[in-house]
């Protein structure tokens, strides 16, 4: 993967609109559901969330656009889901991006393996969003020449959202990740 495209990719971000998938019947999501004093997230989910969505991200790079798919999980417990998830699975990742300067950066895992049926590498940036205004773990996956494998037309895209779900759902209680994340974050911060 270049390193220009995933960063040109990850830096000019503008949403677009797309229908969260419910999880539950009751609408509270899976996972252990929590009330919050957030008017605009009321409810979060700890190993869990309410639900997810595909988000087309519009990324620019000099007079070309294109959109690219981040799978959404919204009303977790905490924005370091996804990044958390890849840690504990292949350890630190390969790459931080940061958006604007922002104190939590964009981490890339480049050439991993997911899903166990098949031998195919994915390069995954994982980031999040904790404001009054929302609550999401996110991911983007990658395939060999940057192509975004949660498309429509991509067939094992259903399988990559189980894996990001499923991860979620069983996240580990290991704090070894936290650990390592807050000193990178607090490192940084110092440096300015």
């Amino acid at each position: 993967m270049k390193k220009p495209t995933l960063l040109t990719l990850v830096t000019f971000l503008i949403l677009s609109c797309s229908t969260p998938k419910p999880i539950s019947e009751s609408g509270n999501g899976i996972g252990v559901n929590q009330e919050t004093s957030n008017p605009n997230s009321p409810n979060i989910n700890k190993n869990g969330y309410k639900n997810y969505e595909l988000v087309q991200i519009l990324t620019v790079r000099g007079i070309d656009s294109t959109y690219t798919n981040e799978l959404r999980f919204n009303g977790v417990h905490s924005a370091l889901y996804t990044k958390k998830l890849m840690f504990d699975k292949f350890g630190k990742w390969d790459r931080e991006i940061r958006i604007h300067d922002d104190r939590h950066p964009v981490l890339v895992w480049e050439k991993r393996k997911l899903l166990d049926n098949d031998d195919i590498v994915y390069s995954v940036a994982a980031t999040g969003v904790e404001s009054m205004k929302e609550m999401y773990a996110s991911v983007m996956v990658f395939g060999v020449g940057n192509r975004d494998c949660l498309s429509q037309n991509i067939t094992r895209k259903d399988s990559l959202i189980s894996y990001f779900s499923n991860g979620i759902i069983n996240l580990s209680s290991d704090k070894k990740f936290y650990d390592v994340y807050w000193k990178m974050v607090n490192e940084n911060k110092k440096k300015k």
